[in-house]
């Protein structure tokens, strides 16, 4: 599950996906949407969020962020800054690193272009 989907689905709860929707302002499939990191909110919609949920901004806007761009992530990472952390869903099975190909642990060829960004990178 994606950085900000396991913030929106802890700080629902228990409560039903449709409730959710409601005190978010938001509908049922956008918020379903979210939760598997298939769409992502304005910086207008996450703030709402934030301020409905009495969350931390900053924390709705590092995972989202990082959700859209893993290289932004390592980045971050890599200067220290603690970026909210994804979980993988109840249901599904988690794979072996050795049976996921695309895993940086698994195939260096992986990592080496994020890290040639990196020394290459202004930042």
């Amino acid at each position: 599950m994606m950085r900000l989907g396991c913030i929106l689905k802890n700080a629902r709860g228990k409560e039903s996906r449709v409730q959710f929707a409601r005190k978010l302002e938001l509908s049922y499939t956008f918020v379903r949407a979210m939760e598997h990191g298939l769409r992502f909110p304005s910086d207008k919609v996450l703030l709402e969020i934030a301020q409905r949920l009495n969350e931390n901004p900053e924390n709705l806007l590092l995972a989202a962020y990082c959700d859209r761009s893993p290289l932004l992530a390592d980045v971050l990472e890599g200067r220290g800054v603690a970026i909210p952390e994804g979980e993988p869903e109840a249901n599904t099975q988690a794979a072996t690193p050795a049976a996921d190909p695309l895993t940086p642990q698994t195939n260096p060829a992986t990592v080496r272009p994020i890290q040639a960004i990196r020394a290459h990178a202004p930042f």
